[in-house]
């Protein structure tokens, strides 16, 4: 068993408020540099002339592309997640954006709030029902979305790494991890090879999709829905999505009020593994 093991929470979310645990055998310091473990947040990249003693990094997110993990590998150092932490929020998350874009309900307040009960034009609104759901990315956050879509009664289409998208979806949301290979995989060319009235979601990486040319289709009538929390530069300016069949949150899908207890969790459980020599829980 590892003593006197040197932790270093290198930067964290304003909103990852709860203390990680204390664990014997563990001592806790700030410089990354001279740290055995280093938890570090999504928005802090690492590769290994950061962290030149450690031996395990811990993103507290489900996806991992700021950690350069080839590199990290290279030199030794372990890779690790916490995909359960945030899962059951994005995954609520995606689906009250895709139930709220497909049932209309952008619309249907518009008009409500201009005063009018619209009952006898209800045809005009193009409400449906979930249909066929493409799921790109089929890992913790993907799976748990495909399962929940399947209890709703839709059809599910599983789309993993290297698929193409079917052109008949009704809805299509991304779960993907981000990879040089699948950047931008929603540009405008994708965009326009979707179904008429398709709606997007993206709760996953920001650079999958192109999301000017996503907005863009749903001015133009070509996307019947958008739904993102996640943009390719944040923070991002929100205030020029103002269509109704446009949902935008600040890179919010996956918090809620245990967040912070469910991080210090996950890090416990992977520390101890660490210290016991063990396989680390979602090593990456």
């Amino acid at each position: 068993m590892l003593v006197n093991l040197r932790l270093c929470r290198w930067t964290r979310a304003d909103y990852e408020t709860a203390e990680l645990h204390a664990m014997d055998g563990v001592v806790r310091v700030d410089d990354p540099a001279e740290a055995d473990v280093v938890v570090v947040p999504s928005t802090r990249r690492v590769g290994p002339a950061d962290v030149p003693r450690a031996r395990l990094v811990i993103t507290t997110t489900s996806g991992f592309d700021n950690l350069d993990v080839p590199a990290l590998r290279a030199e030794g150092v372990r890779c690790a997640r916490l995909p359960l932490a945030r899962r059951d929020a994005v995954v609520e998350t995606t689906l009250a954006m895709m139930l709220s874009l497909t049932r209309r309900l952008g619309d249907f307040g518009v008009t409500a709030r201009a005063g009018a009960w619209d009952r006898s034009n209800l045809h005009r609104y193009d409400a449906r029902l979930l249909g066929r759901v493409g799921v790109v990315g089929m890992g913790v956050i993907g799976t748990r979305v495909a399962s929940v879509l399947r209890a709703l009664g839709a059809e599910v289409v599983e789309l993993r790494r290297g698929d193409a998208l079917p052109a008949e979806l009704d809805v299509l949301t991304l779960h993907a991890s981000l990879t040089a290979e699948n950047a931008r995989m929603l540009d405008t060319r994708t965009l326009a090879n979707l179904a008429p009235g398709c709606v997007v979601i993206n709760t996953a990486r920001g650079k999958l999709m192109d999301v000017d040319a996503a907005y863009a289709a749903v001015v133009a009538g070509h996307l019947g829905g958008l739904g993102v929390d996640v943009f390719p530069e944040e923070p991002a300016r929100l205030d020029r999505f103002s269509h109704p069949r446009v949902i935008v949150t600040p890179h919010a899908a996956g918090w809620h009020p245990r967040l912070g207890e469910a991080i210090a969790d996950g890090v416990r459980d992977a520390v101890s593994a660490c210290l016991r020599g063990e396989p680390v829980p979602w090593a990456i």
